[in-house]
């Protein structure tokens, strides 16, 4: 008989749930004073003075380059850019989920691994919510927005091809020393697209900008990868891992409660088929009493 999880992890699950899922709220309100390719390379600069405490990992550069391309810049700069004016905050942490069918069907391309019939149908289900979504839209998203997030959510995908080579390393000084990426390049190119003054903007930001940039830097990555990776290193990954999708669901709520974001009938349809879809693509039945070989943090 499987042991239950401890209290103890229930809620370390809880703060990551609720941190991973409100982050889409606290960009949405950042997005309001700063743009996104500032506001993408702030949220990592600031991130930058924790190098001095946490080691570098036992990873290649090449590795840490990749994740900050990709996952840093590729999955936020397209993140961001949607979540602007183009897609709500709610429907985006949705929408970004599609980063696991993503990296089911690209693993299998690059790496061999087989995709099962239950990931096929998964992911089916996944995109006939993702066309329901796109086009029954009552405003929550536009077609732009769904094709930037999509973009994010790709770029992302690709990124944990990286992640898959760093089998047994740390996630969070991966994470953290892969912060040294993005900021000059996305102020740069702040400057250079965006119609702002980056250093201009930084010291206009209002404390309560300043506590949206904070919240995403360190509650999200710092916190909530701290947690999840000492949770992936006590139980199976597959015991841990489905409860990412309760994400979203969070996502969906703390923007109702905090910005009044309302999905409309189809959207929540098209939003339900996507869960479901994920739900059928990226659990499977009976791994949770196998150990996980490599956890990682």
């Amino acid at each position: 008989m499987t042991p239950a999880i401890p209290a103890r992890d229930l809620a370390m699950i809880l703060v990551v749930v609720v941190a991973w899922g409100s982050n889409f709220t606290a960009m949405k309100i950042g997005l309001e004073e700063l743009p996104p390719f500032l506001f993408v390379g702030l949220r990592f600069a600031v991130l930058v003075p924790l190098i001095a405490v946490i080691p570098r990992p036992a990873a290649p550069w090449r590795a840490i380059l990749g994740v900050g391309l990709f996952i840093n810049i590729g999955q936020f700069a397209f993140l961001f850019s949607a979540m602007r004016a183009d897609v709500t905050a709610g429907l985006a942490s949705l929408l970004l989920q599609t980063q696991a069918p993503i990296t089911i069907l690209l693993s299998a391309l690059f790496f061999g691994e087989a995709v099962t019939r239950r990931q096929a149908l998964g992911i089916g289900i996944a995109l006939t919510g993702l066309f329901v979504v796109g086009f029954g839209s009552g405003g929550s998203v536009t077609p732009l927005g769904l094709l930037l997030v999509l973009t994010g959510a790709s770029s992302w995908a690709v990124g944990n091809l990286v992640l898959k080579r760093l089998r047994g390393v740390p996630m969070l000084p991966v994470f953290v020393w892969a912060s040294l990426v993005p900021p000059v390049p996305m102020l740069a190119l702040s400057w250079a697209i965006e119609d702002t003054a980056p250093l201009a903007s930084i010291a206009a930001l209002s404390p309560a900008g300043w506590g949206d940039v904070l919240y995403v830097a360190f509650i999200s990555t710092v916190l909530g990868f701290s947690f999840w990776g000492a949770l992936l290193a006590r139980h199976p990954a597959a015991r841990i891992t489905p409860f990412a999708l309760l994400i979203p669901v969070v996502g969906m709520l703390v923007a109702w409660l905090m910005l009044g974001e309302r999905l409309s009938g189809i959207e929540a349809a098209g939003a339900a088929i996507i869960l479901a879809g994920l739900a059928l693509a990226v659990l499977r039945p009976g791994a949770a009493t196998r150990p996980a070989r490599h956890p990682t943090a």
